[in-house]
């Protein structure tokens, strides 16, 4: 499997079926955050990942990516870090949201004798 359709099964179908599913969730106030999220996350991951595949730590198979590389990454590398973060994201967006629109039943159990107030006669031996 190339990593190209590793990439359109595993990450983008699913980031697909979330935008379609949650799409009254999310607008562009509330995904405007997840920009910031893939800044840090390149400035992060590209880094070092670079250099494990520049000192031999893991590489890829040439048969299998596009040929497009950027410093010792395939584009495929970079588009999953971005991709990943985006479908993870968007799940928690999402379960976010549902938390926070969930409406707070907050009962109260009835009060057992140990909750009460002593009385003073109680509280005076």
């Amino acid at each position: 499997m190339t990593y190209a359709r590793f990439l359109g099964l595993f990450v983008v179908l699913p980031i697909l079926i979330q935008l379609w599913r949650y799409r009254r969730t999310f607008s562009a106030k509330t995904l405007a955050p997840m920009g910031m999220l893939l800044i840090v996350v390149y400035a992060a991951t590209s880094p070092w990942d670079n250099l494990a595949v520049k000192w031999g730590l893991w590489g890829f198979d040439a048969e299998r990516i596009w040929g497009i590389k950027l410093g010792y990454l395939p584009l495929e590398e970079y588009l999953f870090f971005g991709l990943q973060t985006l479908l993870v994201g968007l799940w928690a967006r999402a379960r976010l949201a549902r938390a926070l629109e969930s409406p707070s039943v907050e009962t109260k159990a009835p009060a057992t004798p140990s909750d009460r107030a002593l009385s003073p006669s109680e509280v005076s031996s």
